[in-house]
């Protein structure tokens, strides 16, 4: 197991030396459809895949609704839930209400378990054969 990172290209604004920059991005798989996931949870579990599917479904029924609450969830070392707004400035308290709310959201924050992990793995240069991904030899053969 190892994260696939590529090369690219970007332009840095701020900083004591703007312009023209290269940094490490990180090369996405395709995602993973939850009907997968409840796959390999069944095969690695006693039970079937529908009573995976049902606790999994419950599980998410429930943390939207503490959410919906106002209430953060705290799932130990899987990480943290928590509900966030944006609102629009006014001037005066009677003018701060619902409407002022741009748009509620959802901020996950990984357990420390899943943060170490990650950081423990390994990280390897990939193939930048995709397009949106600049080569390293174009870029050399620009820039002897």
């Amino acid at each position: 197991m190892a994260l696939e990172i590529v090369g690219v290209e970007r332009k840095v604004t701020v900083g004591p030396e703007p312009g023209m920059k290269f940094m490490a991005k990180l090369k996405k798989g395709r995602k993973v459809p939850m009907t997968q996931i409840y796959k390999d949870v069944t095969d690695l579990s006693s039970l079937s895949r529908g009573d995976i599917k049902n606790t999994v479904d419950n599980l998410w029924l429930v943390i939207g609704k503490y959410l919906a609450d106002g209430r953060d969830v705290d799932l130990g070392e899987f990480g943290e839930f928590k509900i966030s707004i944006s609102a629009k400035a006014v001037d005066t308290l009677e003018e701060v209400t619902a409407e002022t709310i741009r748009r509620p959201r959802v901020i996950y924050r990984m357990g420390k378990e899943w943060r170490n992990l990650l950081e423990d793995t390994p990280k390897v240069l990939g193939s930048l054969d995709m397009k949106g991904y600049k080569s390293r030899k174009s870029t050399e053969q620009e820039n002897p």
